[in-house]
């Protein structure tokens, strides 16, 4: 029994190695991250094991909370930040979500597993053409876009949102950043957008 003890320790610490020093030193001690905090470790990381040409091609926060952050200390439950990349020169895409003190790592979740967590009939229809954009567009590196804090002090305090979140207090935050061009008719190519979903839970 003591083999496999043997082989995650070795696992952990060679995890540690792989690891940026700069990156255990720029944690947040309290394990919570917004949207854009990670971007340039998850594009290093992308660069090195992925494309060197990747791009952000969309950010897609589950279980946002309503500060805008996620805690990578969190292990009940799935919330996370996965940034998803896009190669022109592999026309491709990948997966990467942060982790507490260990980097950004390759994750096995793709587009339709995101769809899945999307309840919403009609924000499911958006976010298909959207990710069928995605396979080939990425953001543009110089766009100006909100972090997730910004986004959710605009929205949240709107009428209908606090009356929907009033009469849903269990609702879940969805969040999903994307080129701008992809869901809008006016082909604005240096700009990006923030979709948001309220997911509700059924409380048992």
């Amino acid at each position: 029994m003591k083999f496999p003890i043997i082989i995650v320790t070795v696992l952990i610490s060679l995890s540690l190695i792989a690891c940026d020093v700069e990156d255990f030193l720029n944690e947040p001690p309290d394990g919570k991250i917004t949207a854009k905090e990670k971007l340039g470790e998850v594009i290093n990381k992308v660069r090195s094991d992925f494309s060197q040409d990747a791009q952000l091609a969309s950010i897609y926060g589950r279980e946002v909370s309503t500060d805008g952050k996620i805690d990578l200390l969190n292990t009940t439950s799935f919330n996370a930040f996965i940034y998803v990349v896009q190669s022109d020169s592999l026309q491709s895409n990948e997966f990467y979500v942060p982790v507490f003190m260990a980097g950004p790592v390759k994750s096995p979740v793709n587009f339709e597993t995101m769809l899945s967590f999307i309840k919403s009939p009609t924000a499911k229809n958006v976010m298909e053409t959207v990710f069928g954009t995605l396979a080939a567009v990425s953001i543009d590196p110089s766009a100006s876009y909100s972090d997730s804090p910004e986004v959710l002090n605009i929205l949240l305090p709107r009428a209908d949102v606090t009356a929907f979140r009033n009469i849903n207090p269990t609702s879940m935050i969805d969040m999903f950043l994307v080129p701008g061009k992809s869901i809008d008719s006016a082909n604005v190519i240096n700009s990006a957008d923030w979709i948001v979903n309220f997911i509700l839970i059924q409380v048992q």
